[in-house]
């Protein structure tokens, strides 16, 4: 049903092998290959026309509104699973179309918006047939890209912002004052003509053992070869990413928290006409918040990350190497400054209490819900947990530990005591400050106290020796502090919630400092 030819040459090639009716199908790229040999015998890129519909009202903020996810049948339901760039790019194009239109240059029915929607599409087809081609993710790629490359239109239109369209990227947005690049990867990228050379060119076997080594060994000098897929994106090394761009994580993070506030100044701006419903403020409010949590943990990983290599001895670089000093204290403070710091998420009270409700969603989607209100102090909460999550891990204590046999001067390197005295500063800031606890920040304290009070309570092993006597050095500080706190809001008589927050905080710190417990691994 879709109108294939106006988009402006893209051609896109919906194969339907089954019926997939579900609004919330998607575009997959099964394939089967030869167990014996990885020979693919057969492969398609499947986007039903339904997904194109779909896609256009969400980009464009209108009806109807649709469940996000539909079962799959058979051999196809693992493929789904395995590759999330189509439901991901979805919600990319609808925080940055939204954006767009604010700033004035996008009209819901124009041909810029046409061609926005077009490039979507094309990013996706050329990533679900590299899929049925054979290569998997490559979210490393971005990394070759520079900032100032990005902000080059003949360089973007010619490379893309990727060197494959095997990342997942962010979509190229720019700053207010910035110049206009290519949004999206609308070419295919140096990663991925050298990985199909490598897989599908053909050489005289005399040649071909020899010819395939040099052909890989370009990876040791190449930037715009960089790789690393699914099993390297979950781990520790903060430079392969879901949902980044540049060569430059910290940079993105920056630029992306600034963008998702200009998104909820913008919208609160806005002049709605009379006939107008409120949705879009409370959907815009939610994804810029969601633009601040796919941002924790990018940033967080830097905290004792780890920089990786899959180069072989022969490139003479080292595996793995602590991430610098230097840059894990920058990535420290900017979560301090963004997710932590009393100021951040303070929004005009007339803002919030005009978020509209989605009465569709709820009663037809979300059948249990009966709730219309949204909780802002809930969504921040949420990104909290996960920061304090990485931030106060043993896992995080044992790399920063690690960390100290792999470079030639440790006492340049941060450590974890560091680590936890910042963050404690930070999240009970009103303390030294003399300020009244507001109900988010008393939210955050109670979490960072749980974590904290479980440090000391839990037995640890050897491995992590560092984690008890450092929380109990930051507990032992912070007991200090909030027993004049509390003494002082006493004192100028302040809020009986706020005093027993406190006196709360005292006792349980308390409680856990004191409690009698049998050591292991000492």
């Amino acid at each position: 049903d879709a109108d294939w030819t106006s988009f402006e040459g893209t051609r896109l090639l919906a194969v339907r092998w089954f019926a997939m009716e579900g609004p919330g199908a998607t575009a997959v790229g099964p394939s089967q290959s030869d167990p014996r040999t990885g020979e693919i015998l057969r492969g398609a890129a499947i986007i039903p026309e339904n997904w194109v519909r779909f896609f256009r009202g969400e980009a464009l903020d209108t009806e109807p509104r649709l469940p996000a996810a539909t079962t799959l049948p058979g051999e196809f339901a693992p493929r789904l699973m395995q590759c999330t760039h189509a439901q991901e790019a979805l919600a990319e194009a609808q925080f940055a179309h939204e954006l767009l239109s604010l700033r004035g240059g996008f009209d819901a029915g124009g041909p810029q918006t046409e061609r926005f929607i077009a490039d979507t599409l094309k990013d996706v087809t050329m990533h679900e047939v590299g899929h049925a081609l054979g290569l998997r993710h490559n979210f490393k790629a971005s990394t070759g890209v520079t900032r100032a490359q990005l902000r080059d239109p003949a360089f973007t239109r010619s490379h893309g912002v990727s060197h494959s369209v095997m990342d997942y990227v962010a979509l190229n947005i720019p700053l207010p004052g910035e110049t206009v690049a290519d949004y999206h990867q609308v070419t295919l990228g140096a990663y991925d003509h050298w990985a199909i050379e490598y897989g599908y060119r053909e050489y005289p076997p005399q040649e071909e053992a020899a010819a395939l080594a040099a052909l890989a060994g370009r990876s040791a000098t190449d930037p715009a070869l960089a790789y690393g897929t699914d099993e390297d994106a979950f781990g520790i090394d903060p430079m392969i990413n879901h949902r980044d761009i540049g060569d430059d994580p910290l940079d993105h993070a920056r630029r992306r928290l600034a963008i998702a506030r200009e998104l909820w100044q913008r919208t609160a701006a806005r002049t709605l006409d009379a006939s107008d419903d409120l949705t879009v403020q409370r959907r815009n409010l939610q994804r810029g918040l969601g633009a601040f949590s796919a941002m924790v943990p990018l940033v967080a990983k830097h905290v004792g990350g780890v920089l990786t290599s899959r180069q072989l001895a022969g490139a003479g670089q080292p595996v793995v190497a602590p991430v610098p000093a230097a840059r894990q204290r920058e990535a420290l403070d900017l979560l301090l400054t963004e997710l932590f710091a009393s100021a951040s998420f303070r929004f005009d009270p007339a803002f919030l209490s005009r978020l509209g409700i989605d009465q569709h969603e709820r009663t037809t989607f979300r059948r249990f819900v009966t709730n219309p209100d949204f909780s802002l102090a809930g969504a921040v909460l949420g990104m909290q947990r996960n920061a304090l999550d990485m931030l106060m891990s043993d896992g995080v204590a044992a790399r920063l530990a690690d960390a100290e046999t792999k470079v030639a001067d440790p006492a340049r390197l941060l450590s974890f005591a560091e680590v936890q005295a910042r963050l404690a500063d930070a999240v009970w800031a009103e303390l030294k400050a003399g300020r009244e606890v507001d109900a988010m920040r008393r939210n955050l304290q109670r979490e960072h106290l749980r974590r904290l009070a479980g440090a000391l309570l839990r037995p640890t092993s050897a491995a992590y020796a560092d984690v008890r006597p450092v929380q109990r050095m930051t507990a032992e500080r912070l007991e200090a502090d909030l027993k004049k706190a509390l003494a002082a809001h006493i004192a100028r008589k302040g809020s009986a919630t706020v005093q027993a927050h406190l006196a709360e905080s005292v006792q349980s710190l308390g409680e856990a400092l004191r409690a009698p417990l049998m050591k292991q691994g000492v």
